[in-house]
């Protein structure tokens, strides 16, 4: 009998140098790394695949020519720029991810940015650099210095980062107020925070920061009535997806003071323009989506995706799914 076979998109550095090779191999599976991400060859080469490692970047036409896979695995945590979802559920191809991996990553970022919008960290730092603290006439960049202990927190999107960011502004004895249309509210009470509408988030939060999934219903849910909803001394952060905010609005809102700053770690444009208002504003300062970053991570989400092939190969369930009603074209204990 043929040993099922998984066929590796590059991506990541060499492909088995931190033991990703030797997790589907001890599975009893063939591997085979192309040697480019050319879609033609990569769609010629995993037509008969079982399982397939790839970045999580795919099109329909590559989904569609697949015949036998029963699993694609992405060392990522979200699948936004995976097309032909509905094909993969329709032929029961399990799409996994690997959200947990960064969650804690992610979210030391976000308060890392929210701190730092706070009290103008990288303006300053940048007038102090410039020679400035100290001479005569030169006032200190940036606005009021934001108090951070016993304000509001508004959290949009309440999933492993969400919570984890709950976690972690608890010393700070801020009050969390959570948005997120698909959990629970006693899971969110249970978290440390209140379940609130997405109206009573914008409007009651100091900091409002936003970590929901990308799809079609959240793209742009954040645009110019959303911002009017807010405080005029709020900071926006966030740290998920730039295409869930409607930049446009996001730069007239910075500009017209219609809130106090932003804090981002993503764009709708990656990497953003060098001629982008959101760099010339000074109310507003950007990482080149870095949140998921740590030599940790780096390593796990490699091991992660290797391993996820080899439960499904083997008969066994993954542990995260993108498309859950695949799994049930599968009897995986």
């Amino acid at each position: 009998m043929a040993r099922p076979k998984v066929v590796v998109i590059p991506h990541l550095g060499t492909f088995g140098e931190v033991g990703e090779r030797d997790i589907l191999e001890r599975a009893g599976l063939d591997v085979v790394v192309l040697p480019s991400r050319d879609e033609d060859a990569a769609i010629e080469a995993a037509r008969d695949a079982d399982g397939i490692i790839c970045p999580p970047h795919l099109s329909e036409r590559f989904i569609d020519s697949l015949e036998r896979c029963k699993i694609v695995a992405c060392s990522s945590m979200g699948m936004d720029d995976v097309h032909g979802q509905e094909i993969a559920t329709r032929k029961g191809i399990l799409l996994c991810h690997v959200p947990d991996v960064f969650a804690d990553e992610v979210a030391m970022h976000t308060v890392t940015l929210l701190l730092a919008a706070a009290r103008w960290i990288v303006p300053i730092a940048q007038w102090v650099q410039g020679g400035n603290w100290g001479k005569r006439g030169q006032q200190r960049p940036g606005g009021a210095v934001h108090r951070v202990v016993g304000e509001t927190l508004g959290i949009v999107g309440f999933g492993n980062v969400g919570r984890r960011v709950a976690h972690r502004v608890a010393g700070f004895d801020m009050t969390v107020l959570a948005y997120d249309p698909v959990v629970p509210g006693a899971d969110i009470r249970a978290a440390g925070a209140h379940p609130a509408s997405l109206a009573q988030v914008l409007q009651d939060s100091d900091f409002v920061c936003l970590m929901a999934p990308l799809n079609a219903r959240t793209h742009h849910m954040i645009g110019a009535s959303e911002f009017a909803l807010m405080k005029r001394d709020a900071i926006f952060v966030n740290t998920a997806r730039g295409e869930l905010v409607d930049e446009a609005a996001l730069i007239e809102a910075l500009r017209t003071g219609q809130i106090l700053g932003a804090a981002l770690d993503v764009t709708e444009q990656e990497p953003v323009a060098p001629d982008s208002p959101l760099l010339q504003l000074p109310n507003v300062f950007v990482t080149p989506h870095m949140a998921s970053l740590s030599q940790r991570a780096s390593v796990e989400r490699r091991l992660r995706a290797a391993r996820e092939v080899a439960a499904v190969l083997t008969g066994h369930r993954p542990r995260a799914v993108w498309n859950p009603a695949a799994l049930e074209k599968h009897s995986l204990t």
